[in-house]
């Protein structure tokens, strides 16, 4: 399985790695609780990114905001060449507010973006972030300055709103198909979705539909269903709501199911999970 890269701790702003080896497994779509910036510089041909499936060319950037779903490499043929900045969500909060609507684009799990920077942009990232890379995850004036460096470019190709970025997309006909019932899904994630009721919306075989959503995003409906209501489920402990709201904002009708799940999924209660995010804001 792929080595994890671990989001921030309390004491640190970012961490970054440079990674191109293949992966010896496939690996489940998952959520983080920090931002997390991929340049990738191989080929994404089977990326799960938030509410879709899609495929895209090397030299593309993936910004995916705290709580977003997402599976980006599922190969395990072929080296993967890629820079993996994440940035504590916290911290990021500290420095600019979630009222500060300029940066809205870093904290929305509902919007990861797909950004695709001209060579002469691309480069320059990759020059930053091999820069970062070498102050090896200290935290200095230097580090940040850098840091913030690589942050304004991302931020001024978000910017730039280039609508030829669409042409560097690629949906094959079952992604789309995927992707129609990953939109059907989270428009029912607090109902009880089966096989079944997908089979009779979509007029598909059921074990047709079951066999393509496990090969486009390497998880089951059921559980995508259950990952996409844990991140639901993160994100409002981490906003402050109380774990009674959480579990009925999640469609879950006993508090004991939904407390038994949270703590197997994520590892710890999700009142402790609360806390955790609302004591390392300030």
């Amino acid at each position: 399985m792929e080595k994890p890269v671990f989001c921030p701790g309390k004491d640190y702003a970012y961490n970054i790695i440079h990674r191109n080896e293949s992966c010896n497994a496939h690996i489940p779509p998952h959520v983080h609780d920090g931002v997390e910036l991929y340049l990738s510089l191989s080929p994404l041909p089977d990326m799960l990114l938030g509410n879709r499936v899609v495929s895209a060319e090397p030299g593309t950037l993936i910004l995916i905001p705290p709580f977003c779903v997402h599976r980006l490499f599922d190969r395990t043929d072929e080296p993967y060449d890629r820079y993996i900045l994440s940035l504590r969500a916290a911290w990021l909060d500290n420095l600019f507010p979630r009222e500060n609507e300029q940066y809205s684009y870093l904290q929305d799990p509902e919007h990861p973006l797909l950004l695709f920077p001209p060579v002469p942009l691309l480069h320059t990232m990759q020059k930053t972030l091999d820069e970062l890379l070498a102050f090896q995850g200290e935290c200095s004036f230097s580090s940040i300055r850098c840091l913030m460096e690589f942050m304004s470019l991302v931020d001024c190709l978000v910017n730039l709103n280039d609508p030829a970025n669409r042409k560097k997309l690629r949906i094959s006909t079952t992604q789309q198909t995927v992707n129609e019932i990953i939109h059907y899904l989270d428009e029912h994630i607090g109902e009880s979705v089966s096989l079944r009721d997908l089979s009779r919306q979509f007029t598909y075989n059921p074990d047709y539909i079951s066999r393509i959503f496990k090969k486009h995003t390497n998880t089951t409906v059921s559980g995508y269903i259950m990952l996409r209501k844990m991140a639901r489920a993160r994100q409002l402990l981490s906003e402050g709501h109380t774990v009674t709201q959480v579990q009925l904002m999640t469609g879950y009708t006993s508090y004991a199911h939904f407390t038994r799940t949270f703590r197997e999924q994520v590892g710890i209660p999700p009142g402790a999970y609360r806390n955790s995010h609302l004591n390392s804001v300030h």
